[in-house]
């Protein structure tokens, strides 16, 4: 008994390259096994094959030839000889096909024989075999050409060593400006005179007759009276049945845009490379996987560092202890927002405190299909020199205005002293003189409180000496005041009520007071100035509204930067250095609050801040 399971008769089926089949003498013709090669020859003929298929092979043939099949495998079986005959599939998709099957029967001792091993071999017929091949080469070069003219690329094929084109697509024939008629037949030498600029491209490509090796050429540049740009060119080496070279497919494809676009880039690196060069700006990258920090040359010297590749804890160890939450608290901000952000921080050269730079870095994150931050790039500037000229500035504003605090501290005693001695006089222009002089002591006196707060919030000694207070009484206090300094305008505090606070007083009366005195000089004089308090949801919010000229809606994102003026024919006249909302902004974000504006151009404007409500503990 056969084991049509053994996996060695699987590997003798499969090795043969013929198809091949075993059939089963009872009940007679049963395919009990066969190759891949025999079931790729059925599907092609149109056939379909299945395991056990009884007629697999009968349904093909006539009825004579189905009755000369099963007496030869019966012969077969019978005299345990091999046999052989020529059929013809009439039914299958080959009809100048003859097969010649060989059956062999599978001998077990003195055991009738059960099983036959049949190999098939195609036979072309031999009548109109010449007309059959000739139609199915006719069939292959009109399918290759349809392919050619296809083709969305530039492709021809070039005969022998002489190049003689042979096939040439329209594509072709576009980018060197010939017709058929100018170069089929002909060696492309003689049909297009610009090759004689090219005679290192031609010699190489002549050598493919010789090496059998194809050839690409990548940003090949090819000038022609109707196209001037960059080409890969493609030699492929066309063979015959010796192995020989006859001819080579050509196939080129325009990148003329590409390698412009890659010009411009590098075009765009290049000019980037001397702005950075020129600013003494570095760059630097981090691998969020790696964890790894690739620097610039220049980024490299402004760290003072001997490599130009770290770890990201060796990139921290550098930064200042008091600048590094800071630091990576806003980059993460940044990554989680995919946002790009900009920051001063100072290092410690060499891990020593003693030697430190001020750097400002901005970058941004780079993330993959999936959202994933991949990397990190930016570009970071030595700023020590900057800083310390800002240190200097700050320091000598401090000084300067604590030096003209002291006369203006004795004029305003003088000035109170001569109030207090005109009462016995009654003399009223000299009473109204000294009034407007106190108005204007105090003005300069919170000028220059001003730059001295600028000095200390830049330098960082500005401290909070917070307390407990009620808002609204302080609020009401400030209002009092401003009423004798600023009669020209109705101040009116509306709503009102006991609202305890932990804040600075001092500090928080400032901010009070600055947007009072900015709502005065930007309304007209009668004009109302209203202050409201109210609580809301875990904080207490503060404004001042006024009836002013307003601000217009692309310059209220700049209102609280320092130094910052609104640029109008009106405010020419207003004094002001652009330090108080700076100032009031610094304040109220150090309390953990916010402050905001909100404004209607020429109709008036309404300032907001907010400071965090006390947790009440029950």
């Amino acid at each position: 008994m056969i084991n049509l399971t053994s996996s060695f008769l699987k590997a003798l089926l499969k090795h043969s390259k013929s198809p091949l089949i075993i059939f089963k003498i009872k009940p007679v013709l049963v395919v009990v096994e066969h190759n891949d090669a025999y079931q790729a020859l059925i599907e092609r003929i149109g056939g379909e094959l299945k395991f056990y298929d009884i007629d697999a092979i009968p349904n093909l043939l006539s009825d004579r030839e189905k009755d000369l099949l099963v007496k030869t495998v019966h012969k077969v079986s019978e005299l345990k000889t091999n046999n052989s005959i020529i059929i013809h599939p009439i039914y299958s998709n080959s009809p100048n096909v003859n097969w010649e099957l060989e059956f062999s029967p599978v001998l077990q001792a003195e055991h009738p024989v059960e099983y036959i091993v049949c190999s098939l071999k195609e036979i072309p017929t031999n009548e109109n075999d010449l007309e059959h091949i000739l139609l199915e080469l006719s069939e292959s070069e009109a399918r290759f050409r349809g392919f050619f003219e296809q083709a969305p690329l530039g492709m021809c094929v070039l005969r022998g060593r002489e190049l003689i084109t042979e096939y040439a697509n329209d594509n072709i024939l576009k980018l060197w400006g010939r017709t058929r008629k100018e170069v089929i037949g002909i060696p492309q030498e003689e049909s297009r005179q610009e090759l004689g600029l090219q005679r290192q491209i031609l010699s190489r490509v002549k050598d493919i007759f010789k090496t059998g090796e194809p050839l690409t050429l990548n940003e090949l540049k090819i000038s022609t009276s109707t196209a001037d740009g960059y080409f890969i060119a493609m030699y492929q080496p066309l063979k015959n049945d010796k192995n020989e070279v006859t001819s080579i497919l050509v196939i080129i494809k325009d990148i003329t845009e590409q390698v412009n676009f890659k010009k411009e880039l590098l075009k765009a690196k290049d000019i980037l490379k001397i702005a950075m060069d020129a600013s003494e700006m570095g760059s630097w990258n981090i691998d969020i996987e790696s964890k790894k920090v690739l620097l610039s040359e220049r980024a490299q010297q402004i760290y003072e560092l001997d490599s130009n590749k770290l770890s990201l804890d060796e990139a921290k160890s550098l930064i200042s202890p008091e600048n590094l939450t800071f630091l990576t608290g806003s980059i993460r901000k940044a990554l989680h927002n995919k946002e790009a952000f900009n920051i001063e921080y100072q290092i410690n050269l060499n891990g020593i405190k003693a030697k430190t730079k001020w750097l400002r870095t901005a970058g941004k994150a780079y993330y993959n299909e999936q959202g994933k931050g991949v990397y990190i790039a930016g570009a970071v500037l030595d700023i020590t020199e900057h800083k310390q000229d800002e240190i200097r500035k700050n320091d000598f504003i401090g000084m300067v205005s604590h030096e003209l605090k002291t006369p203006l501290t004795a004029l305003n005693a003088y000035v109170q002293l001569l109030q207090y001695k005109l009462k016995e006089t009654g003399n009223e222009f000299t009473a109204e003189t000294l009034d407007k002089i106190n108005v204007q002591l105090k003005r300069m006196s919170l000028m220059i409180d001003g730059f001295l707060n600028v000095s200390l919030l830049e330098s960082g000694k500005i401290l909070l000496n917070k307390i407990d207070f009620d808002l609204a009484d302080l609020i009401e206090t400030i209002a009092e005041e401003n009423r004798v300094i600023l009669p020209s305008h109705f101040i009116q505090v509306i709503g009102s009520e006991g609202m305890i606070v932990n804040a600075d007083r001092e500090k928080i009366g400032n901010v009070v007071n600055n947007l009072i005195s900015n709502a005065a000089k930007y309304s007209k004089k009668e004009s109302l100035i209203a202050i409201k308090c109210k609580k809301r949801q875990g904080e207490l919010v503060v404004s001042v509204e006024d009836e002013g000229i307003g601000i217009k809606e692309n310059d209220l994102p700049k209102l609280f930067d320092r130094f910052f003026r609104v640029e109008s024919q009106v405010t020419q006249t207003i004094a002001g250095f652009g330090v108080g909302l700076y100032i009031c902004a610094e304040v109220i974000e150090r309390h953990g609050g916010k402050i905001w504006a909100e404004s209607k151009f020429g109709e008036g404007s309404t300032f907001y801040f907010s400071l965090p409500a006390p947790i009440i503990s029950s």
